[in-house]
């Protein structure tokens, strides 16, 4: 891969296109499904010779029905350019699948406990994967938290729970597709708040109509409630998607904070990430 540098010499491999970064990845199958294979596409930072690292495991937004591993994958990237191995998962929606939201979940857990029953081929540190995710992507993310919508042909002796969630405007149970939750209350970050969960911090803009700021508020709360770490990044003004794709001027800021936060929660050991 090549090694993208700024004039200060950070790296910038986030910055080439979607389609090239996909092409750099590793490609690697973790499930059959009746549609098709889903895949990971993974990012290794350059010069590591051994040891595990922590990994980023992002899943893209398109309301459960649009997507491809494509759409995120320069977070993954601008991890990896910080020395954490960066994933961006596919996952089956219904425009490419004919599937709905539960297949999006099952897909989620699935990735996860791939990672982790593969973490020593992989070079991953199976006590430091992170889920994350846009909108829908985040929402799936956080439902690798959550009990059920095991696929059936998963390991469940393998636990699918992340070390920490990142979750860029997610859905979250409140405002988008509430026929989806009602159905299905279950599947609601919402509902299923616990003392217990994963460190998490959460973006979102204060006008998004998708995803609207004052459910992030009130997850944000509940988690917060029950002693939960969790924080909040606002993005004044923003709406949907208000820290994506890179081009965003929020991408940088979101990230790094990101990043932060994981150094200083445990997940990502060493010096702090954002800076190097």
């Amino acid at each position: 891969m090549d090694m993208a540098t700024d004039e200060n010499g950070a790296m910038t491999t986030y910055l080439e296109p979607d389609e090239r970064l996909l092409a750099m990845a590793e490609k690697i199958r973790y499930k059959e499904t009746p549609q098709e294979d889903m895949c990971l596409y993974l990012l290794r930072p350059e010069g590591v010779k051994a040891g595990a690292l922590p990994a980023v495991v992002y899943f893209t937004g398109g309301g459960w029905e649009n997507g491809s591993p494509a759409g995120m994958i320069a977070n993954a990237a601008w991890f990896r350019d910080h020395g954490v191995i960066g994933i961006s998962a596919d996952y089956r929606v219904k425009s490419r699948h004919g599937t709905t939201p539960i297949e999006c979940i099952e897909d989620a857990r699935s990735a996860i406990r791939y990672v982790r029953a593969n973490a020593g081929a992989l070079g991953v540190d199976p006590a430091r994967i992170v889920a994350c995710g846009g909108s829908a992507g985040g929402h799936i993310a956080a439902a690798t938290v959550l009990d059920g919508h095991d696929d059936i042909g998963d390991d469940l002796a393998v636990s699918p729970r992340p070390a920490a969630l990142l979750l860029h405007n997610p859905v979250l149970g409140a405002g988008f597709r509430m026929d989806f939750f009602n159905a299905h209350p279950e599947c609601s970050p919402l509902n299923g708040v616990r003392k217990g969960w994963p460190p998490t911090i959460v973006s979102n803009g204060t006008e998004d109509n998708v995803t609207p700021y004052a459910v992030a508020e009130r997850f944000v709360g509940a988690m917060k409630a029950v002693g939960n770490v969790c924080e909040l990044i606002t993005i004044p003004g923003a709406g949907h998607s208000c820290d994506w794709p890179v081009s965003n001027p929020h991408f940088l800021p979101t990230m790094t904070r990101m990043a932060e936060f994981l150094w200083e929660q445990g997940v990502v050991p060493g010096s702090n990430p954002s800076e190097k």
